[in-house]
């Protein structure tokens, strides 16, 4: 409780103040409000999917994109998974551009030595193939 003459603060229930003296009834004493602390928010326990990927997790994920198959199933589910790391997720996307940037150019290099070859076995015969 504090005093409502001088402002200390007193033990719950006393008569007087122990500090001017003054008396004072129960109900007219002054109970300091107490302010609780508002709550601070904090993320959920779990996976963060906005925490960057470390050394070893794009090693890891690199060394998943060289197997064959595998790879490209994987580059899929990692690109539109939604619970996938938004790092992991742009990375993804990323590879399967680059997979089809090159897939283009290698059919476009193929479709050229074929057509080379056609050419050249019509020009001096069958002595190519």
């Amino acid at each position: 409780m504090i005093c409502p003459n001088c402002g200390a603060n007193m033990q719950d229930g006393s008569a007087f103040c122990t500090n001017c003296g003054a008396r004072f009834e129960q109900q007219q004493a002054y109970q300091q409000p107490v302010y609780q602390q508002q709550p601070v928010y904090q993320q959920p326990a779990g996976n963060d999917l906005r925490t960057p990927l470390t050394t070893g997790q794009f090693f890891l994920m690199d060394l998943v994109g060289c197997i064959p198959l595998v790879g490209l199933i994987m580059y899929f589910v990692w690109a539109f998974g939604d619970s996938t790391n938004a790092n992991r997720k742009a990375w993804a996307r990323a590879r399967l551009i680059w997979v089809l940037i090159s897939t283009v150019i290698s059919v476009l290099f193929l479709v050229i030595a074929v057509l080379t070859g056609a050419a050249l076995s019509n020009a001096f015969g069958s002595y190519w193939f």
